[in-house]
């Protein structure tokens, strides 16, 4: 039977994930490890994949609180792009969101300071008569 490059690699990866699984089982046991196992699958043949010097370029991107950049190198780096592409929409949508309500909540603020410099200055009056 004549393996490809791409088998041995995807046995190899699989390989890897036991082991990680392994370690997380051992270490904080079956039952935190069945909450684990879901996200090293997913993640984790993206970091087996990296060399040390990536990973530690993207723990101090994470370390460092550059959260939507940690995130978009591992995502980038995940077999589904489609899905990496949908994030990216997603996200760009939600900035702009957010800069929408950083602007509605500056208007609420402003308004709600009027109008209680507005009730400060009644209070003032009817102290003063």
């Amino acid at each position: 039977m004549s393996e490809t490059v791409g088998t041995i690699i995807a046995e190899a990866g699989k390989e890897t994930l036991q082991i990680l699984i392994g370690r997380v089982v051992a270490k904080y046991g079956k039952t935190q490890a069945s909450l684990l196992t879901p996200i090293i699958t997913q993640y984790g043949p993206v970091f087996a994949a990296m060399t040390a010097t990536e990973v530690w370029a993207w723990l101090e991107l994470a370390t460092k609180g550059n959260r939507f950049k940690a995130y978009s190198e591992i995502v980038a780096k995940l077999p589904n792009q489609e899905l990496a592409d949908e994030w990216a929409s997603i996200n760009a949508k939600m900035q702009t969101a957010n800069v929408q309500n950083a602007q509605n909540v500056d208007w609420q603020s402003e308004a709600i300071t009027t109008f209680l410099k507005g009730l400060v200055m009644i209070a003032t009056s009817t102290v003063m008569l």
